[in-house]
């Protein structure tokens, strides 16, 4: 029977928010034990208020708080599937030095905090090492952990802004925009995931662990590829087009059949036009001195617009995608939410889980953007409740006795509801 690739490595999970619990979740589903150490001050920001307000109704499913709302946010749920949940107070000497034995026990240690957070606990790379020489610890922070703003904090719609990225997006001569979703941080995800397999494998050349610095806004920056190379061989400095395309004519989104339906369309060649005008049922086109070659189309975009949202206007998205596809041209329609999680590619390929979480019911959940041949991953288990492996983790990897847990509960330095729950 195959195994899972990462089955039988231990992450200590000290993430929060987006990109640090999208990294570890990922590790979960390939078959690595993902411990995510909270505490009953300081949960994890995503989990929401111990007493949350009537108004952040929006942020739970169906809309109900509930009796544990920490543990059914959206959120929460969505990024902490296949985890672990063990509850410490780092704040106390004795919570301290339980992270420092588990530690001990662990192969990777991943976290999301401001820099320099880590060290002012006292729990920073040389501290973890110090106890663990083989641990791989992961640093994901807003800036890196070097240089004059390593402890500015950020989301990832505000590293769009910081990185350059909206300089490139939005409508021609508009003001810069967000895209109002964290979209760094599941990009970071994801390249941490990539990272740590570099690290896992000097470790096995090498016996030692490292520290990877991941810096996101310098992965951000990465994302304008050739738009810095331009300007540093032209010196102009690219500006937002829209829908547009230096390289590419026709590049748009056109109207579809239905309230608010389109479907997206991109030429890169003459070929591909070619295909495009055989497709809409009008090949003259494709010899029409004013679309004969790019630098043409460029000129007379507006007019293909025109021909092609006339053309598309009456048909399905789902229908002009398949159709142009089958002629060699790039598009895509432009789906829903709903639509996204209805898509049958989507669901051929085995992306959605269907997830039964205690506190939210049933819902799908999305796993791993990769498929390994010879070890599939892991079928999500729901996102873990406020402490919920304490007696595990404690009595079952780091050997502490019934009495032991029992007395660290009392003591406040674990528990399973978040101060302020019960006032």
């Amino acid at each position: 029977m195959a195994t899972h690739a990462l089955e039988g490595l231990r992450i200590l999970d000290m993430t929060q928010v987006a990109v640090g619990p999208y990294t570890t979740m990922l590790l979960g589903f390939m078959g690595a034990e993902v411990i995510k150490v909270e505490s009953c001050s300081r949960m994890d920001i995503s989990r929401g208020q111990a007493r949350p307000s009537s108004g952040s109704a929006a942020l739970y499913p169906q809309g109900e708080i509930g009796e544990r709302p920490w543990d059914r946010t959206g959120h929460y749920i969505h990024r902490n599937g296949n985890k672990l949940s063990l509850t410490l107070d780092l704040a106390a000497p004795r919570g301290k030095e339980l992270l420092l034995q588990l530690a001990a026990k662990c192969d990777v240690l991943v976290e999301n905090y401001r820099a320099s957070v880590m060290e002012r606990l006292g729990l920073g790379y040389e501290a973890i090492s110090g106890v663990n020489p083989r641990l791989i610890y992961v640093k994901i922070s807003s800036q890196g952990a070097t240089g004059p703003e390593k402890d500015y904090g950020s989301l990832g719609s505000t590293l769009e802004q910081t990185a350059g990225l909206a300089s490139i997006t939005g409508y021609e001569d508009g003001i810069p925009l967000m895209t109002n979703e964290t979209f760094p941080d599941p990009v970071v995800g994801i390249l941490a995931v990539g990272a740590l397999m570099a690290a896992l494998r000097q470790r096995r050349q090498t016996g030692r662990g490292t520290l990877i610095d991941l810096a996101q806004r310098e992965v951000t920056a990465a994302m304008l590829g050739e738009h810095i190379l331009a300007h540093g061989a032209t010196g102009n400095v690219p500006e937002p087009m829209g829908n547009r395309h230096p390289h590419m004519a026709p590049q748009g989104v056109y109207p579809c059949r239905g309230e608010d339906m389109w479907v997206s369309i991109s030429v890169a060649n003459d070929a591909q036009w070619h295909g495009l005008c055989e497709a809409i049922g009008q090949p003259q086109l494709a010899q029409d001195t004013r679309f004969a070659t790019l630098p043409a189309r460029h000129a007379h975009a507006g007019d293909i617009d025109a021909i092609l949202s006339a053309w598309t206007r009456g048909r399905d998205h789902y229908d002009v995608m398949h159709l142009l596809q089958d002629h060699g041209v790039p598009a895509g329609a432009v789906l829903k939410g709903g639509e996204t999680i209805a898509d049958p590619h989507l669901h051929a390929r085995g992306f959605w889980d269907e997830v039964n979480h205690p506190e939210s019911g049933p819902y799908q959940q999305v796993t791993t953007p990769w498929q390994l041949s010879k070890s599939p991953r892991r079928t999500t288990t729901p996102a873990p409740s406020l402490g919920e492996h304490n007696t595990y983790v404690l009595g079952n990897i780091l050997g502490l006795s019934e009495q032991d847990i029992a007395a660290l509960a009392q003591e406040g330095i674990i528990g399973t509801r978040p101060i302020g729950a019960d006032t």
